[in-house]
């Protein structure tokens, strides 16, 4: 009755939801860490941005718009691209979509086929692998070295590029590790895609979270390899269920013309994305506001608190993220021998505890042994689930 495409489909980060709605029904307290959604603590979405959404519906723009986005939209998020981050592009090279989710959905499809392959960071945010999959390609995962910060292993994933090999994906603040790529090793990455005539897929939805650490956009680093970039207003805009990001083209030598206009096609079979959001958008970008930079303060606050907190405890062992608002530590079940695997010590710990975080193994082969974590509640909030975590562990 279903067809194969489908029997394989997986999402941690949501699966264990299941088991902790399941959880709550006993009547313990959850402690949401398994979704990076900061709208659900408190960072709210700002007033202005809100109030941009409203005067859209209210002045009548509840109908469909161009399948590609507004055209007002598509110029702001050019204008954006080329003041941040200095590449030259042009409004026809953007596409509005309903989240990145949704860009990366149509960039699968079109590139994907036939056991093509895509190199993705390992350990992989799960999309990655499930798209692939879904659409009959190998997710082939290149390691992140967590000996080395999780900055990529340039050897490994030289040797895994092959005739199959339809594009490379980098993904820099990365989901689930935290780490912002160095720049020499995005250069080394770009010159590899260049060397195979493949081009570089950049996941940049956490490009404006950062912390010490500056962040390096991978077509700034070169002139001629074709550069396919992702992102939205989800998390820098906290407007995570507006579901409204953009895909460009960094493409100066016209090597993806086929694909963005295959693209193109199925932006067009499903409408359009949210209206009244791109409206609201346009403004948002226009007038940014104090709202990130202010998340971006909390966040590192919540980062240092919470990192020092996992590295006290016996059996876990963690890197320092450099953006985004993930930890991935690590595990030794040497030492934590009551557990078999990830998935057992996460389960064990939401049903004790009500601390709902995501199994390491849902992230890809490199991801086994480890958990992710958000650190988005408040300090107060994390003082009481490290002090549980603790007491669990013990």
């Amino acid at each position: 009755m279903v067809t194969e495409r489908l029997k394989d489909i997986s999402y941690a980060i949501r699966d264990i939801a299941i088991i902790a709605d399941e959880v709550m029904k006993t009547g313990k307290e959850i402690y949401n860490l398994n979704i990076g959604d900061p709208v659900k603590y408190d960072f709210s979405t700002p007033h202005y941005i809100s109030q941009a959404l409203a005067e859209a519906t209210f002045s009548g723009q509840n109908f469909y718009v161009d399948s590609l986005g507004v055209p007002e939209l598509r110029y702001e998020v050019c204008k954006y691209e080329q003041n941040k981050n200095s590449i030259n592009i042009t409004p026809n090279d953007i596409l509005i979509t309903s989240g990145v989710t949704e860009g990366l959905f149509f960039l699968f499809a079109a590139l994907l086929e036939k056991k093509n392959e895509i190199l993705v960071p390992g350990p992989s945010y799960p999309i990655y692998i499930t798209y692939s999959k879904f659409f009959d390609g190998v997710p082939v995962e290149y390691e992140l070295n967590e000996l080395n910060n999780w900055e990529p292993d340039i050897d490994d994933l030289r040797k895994k590029i092959s005739d199959k090999t339809k594009a490379i994906l980098i993904n820099s603040p990365n989901n689930p590790t935290g780490v912002l790529y160095n720049s020499k090793n995005i250069k080394q990455i770009i010159e590899l895609a260049g060397e195979y005539t493949i081009p570089i897929i950049s996941d940049e939805i956490y490009d404006q979270i950062v912390f010490e650490k500056k962040y390096s956009c991978p077509a700034t680093f070169t002139n001629d390899i074709p550069i396919i970039g992702l992102n939205g207003f989800s998390k820098a805009h906290l407007a995570t269920g507006w579901r409204l990001g953009y895909v460009y083209y960094y493409d100066r030598n016209k090597q993806l013309v086929e694909l963005k206009q295959s693209i193109e096609k199925m932006a067009r079979a499903r409408l359009c994305a949210n209206s009244i959001a791109q409206y609201a958008a346009i403004e948002a970008l226009k007038n940014p506001g104090s709202h990130t930079d202010e998340m971006v303060k909390k966040l590192k606050e919540r980062r240092d608190y919470s990192y020092k907190r996992l590295v006290e405890i016996e059996g876990i062992s963690c890197n320092r993220p450099d953006g985004a608002f993930y930890l991935f530590p690590k595990l030794d079940f040497n030492i934590l021998n009551k557990w078999k695997n990830d998935k057992d010590f996460v389960i064990n710990l939401l049903k004790e505890t009500g601390i709902c975080t995501v199994y390491g193994s849902g992230f890809g082969n490199y991801g086994i042994n480890h958990l992710r974590m958000t650190f988005l509640p408040n300090l107060e909030k994390l003082e009481i689930i490290y002090d549980l975590l603790v007491k669990f562990v013990k």
